[in-house]
């Protein structure tokens, strides 16, 4: 009787040798510019033994509803249903063999920003993880421009970009002095911030001025 209790303890602690397929991102945020690229991966573990016929990749971008699938590969055949990203993504073929699946977005837009699903389907089983991207548009190129006003003593002086998301502007004399602007914005087919930022000041002060996007170099 002891013999027999002792066979069923070691069956029940004997560890379990099966392996749970399973999705990881690579990272969970991504930040990139306004026109340039990333490239957003997971990892896949186990490997399928025959990628070829066992392997599907699927990556879907979830902040429209129905999700809209980006780019997809079943069997070794690669499928890019989506008009938003034509010519844009790739999926890195290369890579599957080493168990990521990664893809690349070109030529970023505004409108790139939101959630994507890594969907992985094997014989072995079927995982997903999400990735958000977040696309900024920083305020680099910026205009001057100084006018008379139609009362003569004064003169306005304006600055003007486009980024993305929406900045403050602060202004600034040459004694430090701060001056409160008038501000506008609106959207551009793009989906960019367009800011226009006004001060009036004495034309016949001597003084300098600059304009500043938070977080963004002077002008």
């Amino acid at each position: 009787m002891d013999w027999a209790l002792i066979i069923i303890v070691q069956v029940l602690f004997q560890p379990s040798l099966s392996v749970f397929f399973t999705v990881e991102a690579e990272h969970s945020k991504y930040t990139s510019e306004y026109g340039g690229n990333v490239v957003m991966g997971c990892k896949f573990y186990p490997k399928p033994s025959h990628p070829q016929n066992d392997l599907k990749v699927t990556w879907h971008w979830t902040a429209a509803s129905p999700y809209q699938e980006v780019i997809r590969i079943d069997k070794a055949v690669e499928h890019s249903t989506s008009q938003k990203y034509q010519s844009r993504v790739k999926l890195l073929t290369d890579e599957l063999k080493d168990g990521w699946a990664k893809i690349q977005l070109s030529n970023l837009k505004i409108s790139d920003s939101g959630t994507y699903q890594c969907l992985v389907q094997t014989a072995e089983g079927t995982d997903y993880k999400t990735i958000t991207l977040s696309v900024t548009a920083p305020y680099k190129f910026i205009s001057k421009h100084i006018e008379k006003t139609a009362e003569g003593d004064k003169v306005l002086l304006t600055c003007q970009s486009e980024g993305y998301p929406q900045s403050a502007v602060e202004w600034q004399d040459g004694r430090l002095q701060r001056h409160s602007p008038n501000t506008t914005t609106t959207t551009t087919p793009e989906h960019l911030v367009k800011i226009t930022s006004q001060i009036q000041v004495s034309s016949s002060e001597e003084n300098n001025y600059t304009c500043s996007f938070t977080n963004d170099k002077n002008c």
